[in-house]
């Protein structure tokens, strides 16, 4: 029985397996799975970006254009290493306020300090999404101070240091980093305060403790245990800042955080400042007397020329000026446009068609227009809903003004001396003159208007007369130019030098005159050329 049960389940079986190969005859089999292909290494592109020095303006445009570069490059990782003492307040939020506005990841922000970062530098540090230390590192104490020319240093007021708690915890909540421990880095009239729940440690700054214990009912006020307080601000070394959450990790040196990033220094793009750019920085401070010797040098080579020398000067100061506030994002193509276009408009007041001074006001309305832009942030320089809009506007008029004004005492000083030097004439003449005025001049303008001369120089407006006998400095009276050698009226005298209008009578074709320098009363000179210069 037991053979014939057995004999049937061998049947069965042959049969089932000849149907299935039969059925696998009319339907096509399934190939087999391909092995599953290893994820792709996407290494990452790490740029660098040094931020060193007090932080100001500067260090600001170049780190926000630094952010912009990084995005277009497609780097995956941006290390900002960090060495600063701190620096200005509005700089220092401007920069953590461009790192915040970074997405997450695109790309990801690491701050490497490898000294220290205090102040405002911690400040920015905490805008980016890891904080990279050495073991010599510190970061923290975030105090909103101010100090004076004698080094006395006093605490901003509470109106200002709100409005840096709150960017603080803005950057914890975008950035992951602990609320209450980054609030008390700048917090000193606030307690910090840690509780123990379940174990686990929280910390909570005095201002959010009474929503705090609303939020844990069952945790009892006199739990609560005083980590810092007031007049105490918070500050790591760089262990501790690790062990406190408040640093990502220690690292030996640079190469090693390049190696956590799992690429090599050779590798790394890099976005450090160009030499430009540090020249622009240290121009920065002595931007208005830059611009104020362009605009001075412009007009003394109408004044008083010297051969192109007073241009080339002007075209000096007037690039120094113009890169700096570039790389500074204060001045652009519009700010050249207005400042080009204003003096073409006084020069052509006071050269070419004169208007009763109304294209000397419409391009000193320019001018001034484009030196106030120049100094104001090109981003914000039309919104005045920006945030210190006003403060920025006074700053660049104030600027302005003083450039204008360098200008105004510069020419009355260079008007006043120049009659006492020799040196101008040889320049300004083909030939050698040897007498000059002696400041004079005003003393003895009763006396000289009215009397006849004869220019020694090309007037353009500005130039060298002869009359009876001695050298001036002049100017015409209508801003027209008067070709050397032609016979001129003196009709008043300014700022140590003579006004004069073309007389009537011939000039000659070599511009010679008598050799004591007097011309007839009716302009004419010798027909015969005769005189000596």
């Amino acid at each position: 029985m037991r053979f014939v049960v057995l004999l049937m389940c061998v049947v069965v079986g042959l049969f089932s397996g000849g149907f299935a190969r039969s059925a696998g005859a009319v339907e096509l089999e399934a190939p087999a799975a391909a092995p599953a292909a290893a994820p792709a290494v996407v290494r990452p592109i790490v740029a660098y970006v040094p931020i060193e020095g007090e932080i100001n303006p500067a260090k600001a445009t170049y780190f926000k254009r630094a952010l912009e570069q990084a995005k277009e490059k497609k780097v995956t990782h941006l290390l900002v290493h960090l060495t600063t003492p701190g620096g200005q307040l509005g700089a220092g939020m401007d920069m953590m306020n461009a790192a915040l506005d970074v997405p997450k990841d695109a790309p990801r922000l690491i701050a490497f300090v490898d000294d220290h970062s205090l102040s405002a530098g911690s400040m920015i540090a905490y805008g980016h999404d890891e904080i990279l230390v050495t073991p010599k590192a510190m970061l923290g104490d975030i105090g909103v101070i101010t100090m004076s020319s004698d080094g006395k240093i006093e605490y901003l007021p509470e109106k200002i240091e709100t409005v840096v708690r709150a960017l603080l915890r803005n950057a914890a909540q975008n950035r992951g980093w602990n609320q209450a421990k980054l609030v008390k880095m700048t917090a000193r009239t606030q307690d910090l305060y840690r509780f123990t729940l379940d174990g686990k440690d929280e910390y909570v700054i005095q201002d959010d403790l009474s929503a705090w214990l609303a939020a844990h009912p069952g945790v009892s006020t006199d739990s609560k245990v005083v980590v810092l307080g007031t007049d105490r601000l918070l500050s790591y070394t760089a262990r501790e800042a690790v062990e406190a959450g408040m640093a990502t990790a220690l690292v030996n040196d640079l190469d090693a955080a390049y190696a956590r990033l799992g690429v090599k220094a050779a590798d790394v793009v890099d976005l450090s400042p160009s030499a430009t750019e540090e020249m622009a920085w240290s121009l920065a401070t002595i931007a208005p007397m830059l611009a104020a010797l362009a605009l001075l040098f412009i007009f003394l080579e109408f004044k008083v020329p010297l051969g192109g020398l007073w241009l080339i000067g002007a075209a000096a100061a007037g690039i120094g000026f113009f890169v700096c506030q570039f790389y500074m994002d204060l001045a652009n193509y519009l700010e050249v446009t207005l400042i080009i276009l204003g003096l073409v408009l006084i020069v052509v007041e006071f050269l070419v068609l004169p208007l009763a001074g109304m294209f000397a006001a419409a391009g000193f309305t320019l001018l001034l227009t484009g030196l106030i832009l120049a100094f104001m942030p090109t981003a914000t320089q039309f919104t005045p809903s920006a945030v210190g809009w006003s403060d920025t506007l006074k700053s660049a008029m104030t600027q302005a003004s003083f450039a204008i004004a360098v200008v105004t005492a510069g020419t009355i000083a260079m008007l006043f001396a120049l009659p006492k030097l020799a040196l101008h004439t040889g320049l300004a003449d083909a030939a050698a003159i040897d007498g000059t005025s002696a400041g004079s001049v005003e003393a003895a303008a009763v006396s000289l208007v009215g009397q006849r001369g004869v220019t020694r120089t090309l007037l353009r407006p500005g130039g060298q007369v002869d009359v009876a006998g001695q050298l001036f400095n002049a100017v015409t009276e209508q801003g027209d130019f008067i070709q050397a050698g032609a016979p001129v009226e003196v009709v008043a005298a300014r700022f140590g030098e003579l006004i004069v209008k073309p007389a009537d009578g011939s000039v000659p074709a070599d511009g010679s005159v008598p050799a004591d320098g007097s011309v007839p009363a009716d302009g004419s000179v010798p027909a015969d050329g005769s005189g000596q210069v």
